[in-house]
This record gives structure tokens, C-alpha cells and sequence, in this order.
């Protein structure tokens, strides 16, 4: 009987320490696909592929995101205001300078910050840095953008 109870605990206590590990590997992997999920946002930016990029976004009624000093609720304003940032660009670097991420189960975020190199159809070049930060939910395998806020620096006067 003695054996029996200290072979229990012995089971309880391995068990337990392989399962934190499971949980701690599986918030690797939401915050590891986060990780891609940003770098493919920010590689088809580059691409100017608008089509692509919308993608990328769960067409739910009354979302919010805060985009350019500007709050879009639906996803008609999303369309519109994707267009008009890749159309306003001939050409989009980005690089991310500091990133964390994570989540459990289906949901993820990250926040990043970043910097911006743009050259305008007319041919004239900007830069700016910025704070970019998602919210993402799997939704039939695929990760997509449920909440964004991207801000950059007000214009100094």
C-alpha cells in the first residue's frame, strides 16, 4: 500500500510538470505564430497587394480598428482605407525594431514597434516610426486580424 501511494504522487507530480510544459509550448506556438502572422502582413504591404492583404482580416460587423489617427468600425471603412494606403505608396519598406507577442488557444496578439520607409507615386520619400498592436483568432485554421491600432508620432510643429 505504502508503494502504491508514493508511486501516485511520483505519477501526479510528473504528470503535472509535463503538462505545465505542454501549455508553456503551446503559448510558444500562438506567440510564434504571431511572430509569422506579422511577417506576412508586413511582406504583402511591401508587395502593395491589396488583395491580399484584406486577407488578413476577419470581415465581422462592428470591428474597431484605429488606423493613421483614425477609428474604422466597419469593414467597408477597412476596404476603403487599406486601398488608399497602398495607393498613396509606389513603394513601402517596413522593419519591425521591437516585437513581443503572445496568446493561448485561439487567440493571439502582438505589439510592435517599426519603422517605415514610403516613396509616394510622385516619387517623393518619408519615414516615420511607429506602434503597431493586433489582436488575431483562428478561425477555420487560419489566424485573422480581429482588432488593430496602429499610431505614429504626432507632426512636430
Amino acid at each position: 500500500m505504502k508503494y502504491r501511494i508514493v508511486f501516485a504522487i511520483i505519477f501526479l507530480v510528473v504528470f503535472s510538470l509535463r503538462s505545465t510544459g505542454d501549455v508553456a509550448r503551446a503559448d510558444n506556438s500562438v506567440a510564434e505564430n504571431m511572430r509569422r502572422l506579422a511577417d506576412e502582413i508586413f511582406a504583402t504591404y511591401q508587395k502593395r497587394d491589396t488583395t491580399a492583404l484584406k486577407k488578413f482580416y476577419a470581415k465581422q460587423p462592428d470591428a474597431l480598428f484605429f488606423w493613421e489617427r483614425k477609428m474604422t468600425y466597419s469593414w467597408a471603412q477597412l476596404d476603403s482605407t487599406i486601398d488608399a494606403l497602398v495607393k498613396a505608396a509606389a513603394k513601402i519598406e517596413l522593419k519591425t525594431t521591437d516585437f513581443r507577442s503572445g496568446g493561448s488557444g485561439d487567440t493571439g496578439w502582438f505589439a510592435a514597434t517599426f519603422h517605415i520607409e514610403r516613396v509616394s507615386p510622385e516619387g517623393q520619400q518619408s519615414t516615420s516610426d511607429g506602434r503597431w498592436t493586433v489582436v488575431a483568432e483562428k478561425r477555420e485554421g487560419r489566424w485573422l486580424i480581429v482588432h488593430e491600432h496602429t499610431s505614429f508620432p504626432l507632426p512636430k510643429s
